[in-house]
């Protein structure tokens, strides 16, 4: 569905464009989920957007991003482009927007587990310390004690870290995704009408009296 291309005769690596391709059998459908159509080789099942943003999640290149959408003739009027550009623009803004109000909120979410996680972790360095320096190091019960001490010392401080460091890093993952797409040059492709191995329409079995 995508690959990169090369603009012109570039010298280095800055100068390609990536170039994603999306087969749609309506306009609508960039944004809005498809309604799937059964027998069809055309369309999709998610919204385009969605394969946008995946496909440049999972190779970040920083280059410049052409969006080139196929359609049929009839989806196709003049200014759709534009348009289609418009609603990218407000859509990556207003995605953007609420992916740092969810990174903010992880974030105070990962303070406030602290609250908890500090005094579980303290417990656990207690108990490790009380079995180290009160019982035998040979004693079976006395390692089991041990480890269940740091065992609660790695609980109460892996969850609020991993919420502020890990989980909101995803939400600024996707925000650069968003950034690439917003200034996507956005090209409207029409879809030939005859295509070898298009699937035929179903039939109407009620006006064959079956």
């Amino acid at each position: 569905m995508s690959h990169v291309r090369r603009s012109g005769a570039p010298a280095t690596d800055t100068d390609r464009v990536d170039v994603i391709r999306l087969d749609l059998a309506r306009a609508v459908d960039l944004f809005e989920k498809p309604q799937v159509e059964l027998g069809s080789s055309h369309g999709m099942f998610q919204p385009g957007i969605e394969r946008c943003i995946a496909e440049l999640e999972s190779r970040p290149t920083g280059r410049p991003v052409d969006l080139e959408l196929t359609l049929p003739q009839s989806e196709i009027s003049d200014g759709l482009e534009e348009r289609l550009a418009v609603t990218m623009r407000r859509f990556c803004d207003e995605r953007s927007y609420v992916n740092d109000c969810n990174r903010r909120s992880t974030q105070r979410s990962g303070v406030r587990a602290l609250r908890i996680g500090l005094p579980v972790t303290l417990l656990g360095l207690v108990i490790t310390a009380i079995a180290f320096h009160t019982g035998d190091s040979d004693d079976p019960q006395t390692a089991v004690i041990d480890i269940i001490g740091w065992v609660l010392a790695w609980l109460g401080l892996w969850y609020p870290f991993d919420k502020l460091i890990f989980y909101a890093s995803d939400y600024a993952h996707e925000n650069r995704a968003l950034e690439e797409l917003r200034d996507a040059r956005i090209t409207v492709v029409a879809r030939p009408t005859d295509q070898p191995g298009e699937a035929a329409p179903t039939p109407d079995r009620r006006v064959e009296g079956v």
